[in-house]
């Protein structure tokens, strides 16, 4: 979805209210959206810059970091970028500084451009993921022995390590406790 924010940046009360609902490409290989991404963007003149923000929300089917198990969790999300008109080549924002300044991270835009609200919500969707994704608080993995899944209950293993005398939850011996 483009939209052009050239009226946005001549009226310095300008602001327009958009329903963002749109069905996105998968952001990564593991990651597979649910549905369309959904909320609402507000795009307002500020003065100087034109100012995107707003909070979407998207069902993500994950895969979950330690047990491997498929699950469904809900991103909200916020969305937040600055537009401002295009700086002429060689005269940036920081004018030679070493320290950025508020100005600098104001998204170029020349006369008449549009904007990809598209991009930018994938951009911010990513964000969003977990890096760690787990499919419930306390998830307990898999027994690193044969792999069985701990949240179903203790594995073959965990039985006879037991029966050897060692606790197969931190790995030490009970003898020497």
């Amino acid at each position: 979805m483009r939209v052009n924010i050239s009226e946005l940046l001549a009226d310095r009360s300008a602001v327009r209210v958009i329903a963002y609902s749109e069905a996105l490409e998968p952001p990564t290989a593991d990651v597979t959206l649910a549905g369309p991404v959904e909320g609402e963007i507000l795009l307002a003149n500020t003065g100087r810059t034109v100012s995107l923000s707003g909070r979407l929300r998207a069902a993500a089917d994950l895969v979950c970091g330690v047990c491997l198990a498929p699950f469904r969790q809900i991103l909200d999300f916020p969305v937040a970028e600055e537009f401002g008109r295009s700086a002429l080549p060689g005269t940036g924002a920081s004018g030679g500084r070493a320290e950025l300044g508020p100005e600098d991270f104001v998204v170029p835009v020349a006369p008449g451009a549009e904007v990809d609200l598209t991009e930018i919500v994938r951009q911010h969707l990513i964000l969003a993921l977990p890096i760690a994704p787990r499919c419930r608080e306390g998830c307990r993995g898999l027994c690193p022995t044969c792999g069985a899944d701990l949240n179903r209950g203790p594995c073959a293993c965990a039985a006879r390590e037991t029966a050897r005398g060692k606790d197969v939850t931190d790995g030490t011996d009970e003898a020497t406790i």
